[in-house]
């Protein structure tokens, strides 16, 4: 099997309707592979690039992809890619040594980030390997926002959260100040 061309935005719409579909356009039939081959980490690690909260998303997601799968024109229903996500999650193993490694050295570069949410933790897993100092300031005592708040331990086990969030919390360069809410 290929590669998919991921940057290629438009071939996924002529070839691959699922990662068309998915608003994170993740290479679905490739991590699917690395799921048949066994090899759960790498396609974890797929998914980290594009999700960065796999084994959260493989829980809440609400699968745009799996409409679009091709294989529903053929079968009853399509592949459960969703749930293929959390597979891999649930049975990556330890990652921590596939994980982008901290920055040489900061770039000089600091940057507040307020709220602790997904969006604050998104650009803390992309800027910090490339030498940013970064500071999130969060008025909750545990980070993560709305996905800890809002979404019941039944779907979302809290430990999940903490392994999710505690990757981005160790790629260096990140430091959370919680109960400290900002104002103005």
């Amino acid at each position: 099997m290929q590669r998919t061309r991921e940057l290629e935005p438009d071939y996924f719409h002529k070839v691959v309707d699922c990662q068309w579909a998915c608003p994170a356009h993740t290479p679905v039939p490739e991590y699917i592979r690395l799921i048949a081959e066994g090899r759960y980490a790498d396609a974890y690690m797929i998914n980290w690039k594009s999700n960065v909260f796999p084994g959260i998303l493989g829980r809440t997601c609400d699968r745009p992809c799996e409409p679009a799968c091709r294989r529903g024109r053929v079968e009853d229903e399509p592949v459960a890619i969703c749930r293929l996500k959390r597979v891999a999650a649930d049975h990556k193993g330890d990652v921590a040594d596939l994980m982008p490694p901290p920055a040489a050295q900061p770039n000089g570069r600091r940057i507040a980030l307020v709220g602790c949410g997904p969006a604050s933790l998104t650009v803390a897993r992309d800027l910090a390997p490339l030498g940013y100092q970064l500071t999130i300031f969060d008025k909750d005592t545990k980070s993560a926002g709305m996905i800890r708040s809002q979404i019941p331990r039944f779907r979302l086990p809290e430990a999940v959260i903490d392994e999710e969030v505690g990757y981005v919390e160790r790629l260096g360069g990140v430091e959370m100040r919680f109960g400290t809410p900002v104002d103005s």
